[in-house]
């Protein structure tokens, strides 16, 4: 938990709430923090909810309660989950806010005041670790989108592609009465460098969870496929997961130029990332992709499947399928990298400045 007030302050208050423990990270919590950060800089105060606010015997409860359900009826556990954490916060939360930021449609609920749902990605367009039946996951859908159709003030996702996504494909027949906005993520671009240092050897990276949807194996396969050619090839994985340790076991068999950092600090990660000169994205699912955006800003080659809905200045090459041996012959001609100016305009002012806006906030400050 984030508090920072003092009795006699007259600064505005936001409240964000997230669904996750803080320690576990990841790109939310990512966000979660870059907002906190620049709302504070604006004379906000700002409290942020997660599941450490909770009362110690109630903090692991939501997750029990997904796997008891997902046990027997996958995947209704993640709906569960959502709703039983959204009805614990809401007997914690004492305080009125200036402005309560939603992390997550499952933990939204009426509130006196200006508020904003943030919709990163849903539970069934990110269940690729599991074989289920397509009515299955349609049942999820209708659960979600009712969910939508009811929250009282706004609804934002990441990017605009997704937006696309979601309305055109993702929520078929119409399923989605009202008008879903887009607020695109930000970073703190002032810690990125104006010009990347060049780096021409193939060191490819990559940041994020170790888990099903971001595909990991096939990384490993082209790193395999590049190695073949040229023997100084590495890859870095920073990251953790539930896929670590069985893509160690992979790596080590199949004698691979593999590091696996773990989970580092947000200044760790760019430091590591402008060592490198290609970011290896294999992801099967995006909605903006924080890592990717953090990848070009630092100067690398970005290599990523081209249907991710994230904007377009985020990928470099671009690929229509998960065939490793094209990815490994486009890798092998790789030679430097150019960025986009427009890839600076992804920061946390402008990102907050569409909130407050999307909130209908006025925008001065909190002071």
């Amino acid at each position: 938990m984030s508090i920072e007030t003092s009795p006699n302050s007259k600064s505005r208050l936001a409240i964000i709430i997230y669904g996750g423990f803080s320690a576990r990270g990841g790109g939310v919590f990512t966000h979660v923090r870059t907002v906190e950060r620049e709302l504070k800089r604006r004379g906000w105060r700002v409290r942020i909810i997660t599941l450490d606010t909770l009362p110690l015997f109630l903090r692991f409860f939501p997750h029990i309660v997904e796997k008891f359900f997902n046990f027997f009826a996958m995947p209704l556990g993640f709906f569960y989950k959502g709703r039983l954490t959204r009805f614990l916060y809401r007997l914690i939360i004492r305080e009125v806010a200036d402005l309560y930021i939603f992390e997550d449609i499952y933990l939204s609920w009426p509130v006196d005041g200006p508020a904003v749902t943030f919709l990163h990605a849903i539970w069934s367009d990110n269940l690729q670790a599991y074989c289920l039946e397509q009515g299955v996951i349609d049942g999820l859908v209708s659960r979600e989108a009712a969910i939508i159709n009811q929250i009282e003030h706004r609804v934002v996702t990441v990017s605009f592609p997704y937006r696309n996504y979601l309305e055109y494909s993702h929520f078929r027949d119409n399923a989605i009465a009202r008008s879903i906005c887009v607020v695109e993520l930000g970073l703190d671009i002032d810690k990125f460098p104006l010009i990347a240092r060049p780096v021409f050897a193939r060191s490819m990276i990559f940041c994020g969870s170790l888990e099903a949807r971001k595909n990991l194996l096939f990384m490993l396969q082209v790193l395999e496929l590049v190695s073949e050619v040229d023997p100084t090839a590495t890859l870095t994985i920073i990251g953790d997961g539930p896929d670590r340790r069985s893509l160690e076991k992979v790596a080590y068999d199949r004698q691979l130029s593999v590091n696996f950092k773990g989970r580092l600090s947000n200044d760790s990660v760019i430091d590591e990332l402008q060592r490198h000169s290609i970011y290896l994205h294999s992801s099967i699912k995006e909605s903006f992709s924080l890592a990717l955006l953090e990848a070009k800003l630092c100067g690398l080659t970005t290599c990523a499947l081209s249907d991710l809905q994230v904007p377009n200045d985020f990928i470099d090459l671009g690929f229509e399928s998960f065939d490793a041996r094209l990815w490994a012959r486009a890798i092998l001609s790789v030679q430097q990298s150019t960025m986009s100016p427009k890839l600076r305009e992804f920061s946390a002012r402008r990102m907050v400045d569409s909130i407050l806006d999307v909130a209908c906030v006025e925008n001065v400050s909190g002071v």
